[in-house]
């Protein structure tokens, strides 16, 4: 097929071995495609013509595609060339004219991205019954949800130099989260600045185990990810690969929060000075569709010594710089939100809002079985009241 902007079909073994099938009625095509696509139909988002998804998911997350609004005349000629050779072709027709099983029967039930809206938006375009109104829905979607393998899922991690999709993400809401009313409020106001194309800081959430720092992350992408958010995962030995993330995410219709999760440096890791260069916006082509959002154990994030403040008679002169430069990498977030261990009134005040939602009344019995569970596991935290509530509800 000769196209412009959609030429990676050409490369890709379903599409040739479907022309193949279809201009020679070659079984051994109809054999590799159908395999092929019985391997994809576990990562399906919709319950359609799975060969119409998957054609168009290869059209629309393809990486460095251009903006297709700001080259129509050849969108219009692409759309008519994969519109006349794929998508309304009748597969199932020709199956049975070779008496081979239609591909139409590998079903599947949708796999859930946190992402309702993009779902739909395949549907619009695979029900279109035109070029034309192929071609609106292909623009309207772009302009909603962008282009490139980054805009099919709410939240990413990066693994093997790549992003990956996250399926299934947590579906915790703000509303979930007892005791946080300040933190919350914070978090809140930031993420919904960004989103408006405001000046927004990055966030350092600091704080014990359990105290609800990485919820509240997840929260901010539930809340705002029907509005284009965004969520990348990016463990701590990946910072040497943030220059290359940052040219990976060059959807300008998203926004982007590159969440690190319990993040610390030991004295001798230089890789915080990574990190720093970024905070500092200095970093390879970070744009302003992007923020960075730590949570750490460790107010200062640098793991410091009795040896690192005592120094030698050799290093006095330099000691006070190194750890000023220590101290300061938590300072490079425009926002420190600390998260503090709640009291025994407020974990037991956390498991009675989580009690009342399911319809229960906290009680003396309750009240004691709470304390008691907190002292044999992990001590006053959200985390341990949500896993009291939990067993509880499971012996009822």
């Amino acid at each position: 097929m000769n196209l412009f902007i959609f030429n990676n079909l050409n490369n890709d073994d379903v599409v040739t071995s479907l022309l193949k099938f279809k201009s020679d009625g070659d079984e051994d095509a109809y054999y590799q495609a159908a395999r092929k696509l019985i391997s994809f139909s576990k990562h399906r988002l919709t319950d359609g013509n799975i060969i119409d998804e998957y054609i168009l998911r290869l059209m629309l997350e393809q990486d460095n595609l251009p903006n297709p609004e700001t080259i129509r005349d050849f969108l219009r000629q692409d759309i008519k060339t994969v519109y006349d050779n794929l998508l309304c072709i009748d597969w199932d027709k020709l199956c049975i004219s070779q008496d081979l099983v239609p591909i139409s029967s590998i079903i599947s039930t949708p796999i859930e991205t946190g992402l309702h809206g993009y779902a739909r938006s395949l549907e619009s375009m695979m029900n279109s019954k035109s070029r034309e109104a192929l071609m609106g829905a292909i623009l309207a979607h772009a302009e909603v949800f962008g282009t490139g393998s980054s805009s099919a899922f709410a939240a990413l991690k990066w693994e093997g130099k790549s992003l990956k999709g996250i399926y299934n993400t947590d579906p915790i809401t703000f509303d979930d989260l007892c005791g946080l009313e300040y933190q919350k409020r914070i978090l809140i106001a930031n993420t919904e600045s960004f989103m408006c194309g405001k000046p927004a800081n990055d966030v350092l959430l600091t704080g014990s185990s359990g105290t609800g720092k990485s919820s509240c992350v997840k929260a901010s992408l539930n809340m705002f990810k029907d509005r284009g958010l965004r969520l990348i995962e990016l463990k701590k030995s990946d910072l040497d690969d943030l220059p290359l993330v940052f040219r990976s995410i060059n959807n300008q219709i998203l926004k982007y929060i590159i969440f690190i999760d319990d993040l610390s440096f030991e004295p001798d890791d230089m890789s915080y000075k990574l990190l720093k260069v970024a905070l500092d916006g200095q970093a390879e082509t970070r744009g302003g569709n992007v923020l960075i959002y730590a949570t750490s154990n460790r107010r200062n994030l640098i793991k410091e010594t009795w040896a690192d403040r005592e120094g030698g008679m050799n290093d006095e002169i330099h000691r006070s710089e190194a750890l000023s430069e220590r101290k300061s990498l938590a300072a490079r977030f425009g926002i420190n939100l600390s998260f503090l261990t709640p009291t025994q009134k407020e974990y037991l005040n956390i498991v009675s809002d989580m009690l009342r939602r399911e319809d229960i009344q906290m009680d003396e019995n309750i009240r004691s079985k709470a304390l008691t569970w907190q002292i044999q596991y992990n001590g006053f935290s959200g985390r341990t009241a949500a896993q009291f509530v939990s067993n509880f509800l499971s012996e009822q």
